[in-house]
C-alpha cells in the first residue's frame, strides 16, 4: 500500500532533514551520545568552536577532490553540532525564564496578600482589634509587622519581575545569534553541493566563518544561570508523558506491513477535535511536508531525542521555535470512517464521529524506538488515554 511504503521514506527524509544532509543523499544514523540528553563535555560551545577552526583548516589543506569533499562534509558535521549547542542553550533558557516568571507571579501575590491584610486592618473597628485572642497589643504588634512587610515584598516582586525582564533580553540576544547561525548553516548546506566547483573552497569557509561569528555573539550573551545561584532547570524526562493526542493505536509499534516492512512508529486514530500537543519543552527541529506523511513536525526535547508527529493538514509551528510543553502543533486532516480509503482493520471506537490519523515516531540516538518508553498509551483498541 502507499501509505506502507511511506514508512521508511518518512525515516530517511527526517534523518537526512535534521541532520543537514542533502535530500538525495543516503540516510545516516546520528552518533549516539554517550548519555542521552546529557553533555559530553562541560565546556559544549568550546568543542564547537574548535571544531569549525578544524573544518576550516581542513578546507584550506584540501589538496584534491576527496581531501575536499571530506573537508566538506567535517564542515557540515561540525556545524550542526553547533547548531546543536544553541538549541540545548536556548531550551536552558526558556526553562528558566519560565521558573523566574513562575517566582515573578509568587512575589506579587505575595505582596497582594500584604496589602490586602493592610486594608482589612485598617478597615477594622478598635474594638475588633482588641478582641484579638491575644490581646490589642498583638493586634497593634500584627499590624506593625504587615506595614513593615509591605514595601519589602512589593520590592522583592519588583525585583522578580526585573530578572524575568533581564532574563528575556538576553534570550532575545541569543535569538539573534541563532537565527545568524541557521543563517550561515543553510548557505553551508548549498555551498557543499558546490564544492568541487571554482570558488566552492571559498564559498564553505565564508559560510564556517559567519558561524563562528554568530556563535560568539551567542556566547558572549552568558550562560544560562539562575539569579538566585540555583541550580538550573532539569529538562523532562520521557517515560510516563500523555500521548501527543487521545485516541486508540490503530498501528502499534514494529508490526510489519504487506511488504514485510516494521513499522517504525504508531498510528492514533484521533478525534477531529483534538489537536497534537508537544508532550515537553522542545525545538523545533523541522516543520513542513515530509515523505508520504503530509504536514509533520520534528521535536527535539534533548540531545539525542527526537519526536516525530505526522499526517498534519496544517502547521502551529516554524522550523527553529522553542515550544513549551502542551503547546499545539498543528491541526490534523479528518477522515471519514465510512470513506472507502480508510486502511484500517478494527473500527473506530465511536462510529458516530470522524478521525484522524497521528502518526508518532520516537528516537533515540537517530534509532526508532517503542513510543511506549516515553508515553502512557491506550492498552487496546478501544481505550483512549
Amino acid at each position: 500500500m502507499a501509505r506502507a511504503r511511506a514508512l521508511p521514506i518518512l525515516a530517511g527524509c527526517v534523518l537526512a532533514l535534521v541532520a543537514g544532509a542533502p535530500a538525495s543523499a543516503p540516510a545516516q544514523e546520528t552518533p549516539a551520545p554517550a548519555a542521552l540528553g546529557a553533555r559530553t563535555s562541560q565546556a559544549p560551545a568550546t568543542e564547537a568552536r574548535e571544531a569549525l577552526e578544524e573544518a576550516d583548516r581542513a578546507l584550506v589543506e584540501a589538496a584534491d577532490d576527496s581531501a575536499r569533499r571530506a573537508a566538506a562534509t567535517r564542515a557540515g558535521a561540525a556545524v550542526e553540532a553547533t547548531l546543536s549547542t544553541m538549541r540545548e542553550t536556548l531550551r536552558q533558557a526558556a526553562r528558566l525564564i519560565d521558573t523566574l516568571e513562575g517566582r515573578a507571579a509568587a512575589a506579587h501575590d505575595a505582596g497582594q496578600s500584604a496589602v490586602a491584610r493592610l486594608a482589612a486592618l485598617a478597615r477594622a473597628p478598635l474594638a475588633a482589634q482588641a478582641a484579638q485572642p491575644a490581646g490589642p497589643l498583638a493586634a497593634a504588634r500584627g499590624a506593625w509587622l504587615a506595614a513593615a512587610m509591605g514595601p519589602a515584598r512589593a520590592a522583592d516582586a519588583a525585583e522578580r519581575r526585573s530578572e524575568v525582564a533581564r532574563a528575556q533580553a538576553r534570550d532575545l540576544d541569543r535569538r539573534a545569534a541563532w537565527s545568524r547561525a541557521r543563517g550561515a548553516a543553510l548557505d553551508l548546506r548549498g555551498a557543499r553541493e558546490g564544492v568541487l566547483a571554482p570558488g566552492g573552497v571559498g564559498a564553505l569557509r565564508a559560510s564556517l566563518r559567519e558561524m563562528r561569528a554568530a556563535l560568539a555573539d551567542f556566547v558572549a550573551v552568558g550562560p544560562v544561570t539562575d539569579p538566585l545561584g540555583l541550580a538550573p532547570p532539569r529538562p523532562e524526562t520521557p517515560g510516563d508523558w500523555p500521548p501527543p493526542a487521545p485516541g486508540p493505536i490503530v498501528t502499534p509499534f514494529g508490526t510489519r506491513d504487506p511488504l514485510g516492512q516494521a513499522h517504525t512508529g504508531i498510528e492514533i486514530a484521533v478525534p477531529e477535535w483534538a489537536a497534537p500537543r508537544t508532550p515537553a519543552m522542545a525545538s523545533v527541529r523541522y516543520a513542513g511536508r515530509l515523505g508520504g506523511r503530509k504536514q509533520a513536525v520534528v521535536l527535539e526535547t534533548a540531545p539525542g531525542r527526537l519526536l516525530i508527529l505526522g499526517g498534519l493538514e496544517s502547521l502551529l509551528v516554524a522550523e527553529g521555535e522553542i515550544v513549551p510543553a502542551g503547546a499545539p502543533i498543528g491541526h490534523l486532516r479528518v477522515i471519514d470512517p465510512a470513506a472507502p480509503e480508510i486502511l484500517v482493520a478494527a473500527p473506530f471506537p465511536r462510529e458516530a464521529f470522524s478521525a484522524a490519523m497521528l502518526y508518532v515516531e520516537t528516537r533515540e540516538a537517530g534509532i526508532p524506538v517503542d513510543p511506549a518508553r516515553w508515553f502512557t498509551l491506550p492498552k487496546g483498541e478501544s481505550e483512549t488515554p
